[in-house]
């Protein structure tokens, strides 16, 4: 691993960290190298919450503190959360070496969803927009638009051939 950090050479099988939600790690996440370097790559993670449940808690706190994962049945609600690594940098408290990523939310969204619509993985694309900004605490610096993209899984994804 150090060496293909230190070289810059392709790591196909690259740690992948987990990321929280719902008091819970990602169901499933993916990673892509970005010109075959270790050091930058495109990462998504998602959460799923049965649709029923969510139907009925979005918009309630309870939606996001939801520690439960979904039954295995019907239909699903997927949470997805986006970043593009751009280096290395060091955090604060500990000193630890660990990737930077890239401020702007908007174009990773954006490009997450282009990728997803390039393989058919996803419909009809809804642009969500929240009804105020609201500030966090700040670990690293985010730009976002403050828009929430919601798409639905194509319903041939299951019968198409890996590629």
């Amino acid at each position: 691993m150090a060496r293909a950090f230190l070289l810059n050479r392709p790591y196909p099988t690259a740690p992948f960290s987990t990321l929280y939600l719902y008091g819970r790690g990602q169901d499933v996440g993916f990673q892509k190298a970005i010109d075959n370097s270790p050091r930058r790559r495109h990462h998504v993670r998602f959460w799923a919450l049965s649709l029923g449940r969510t139907e009925a808690m979005l918009g309630k706190l309870s939606f996001w503190l939801n520690d439960g994962r979904p039954a295995d049945q019907g239909e699903m609600f997927w949470v997805g959360a986006g970043t593009k690594d751009t280096g290395f940098s060091l955090t604060r408290l500990t000193f630890q070496i660990t990737h930077a990523t890239d401020s702007d939310t908007n174009a990773e969204r954006d490009f997450i969803i282009r990728e997803l619509k390039t393989i058919d993985a996803i419909g009809e694309i809804d642009i969500c927009r929240p009804r105020q900004r609201l500030l966090a605490a700040r670990v690293n610096h985010y730009i976002t638009d403050g828009e929430v993209a919601a798409a639905s899984l194509s319903a041939d994804i299951g019968s198409r051939p890996a590629s």
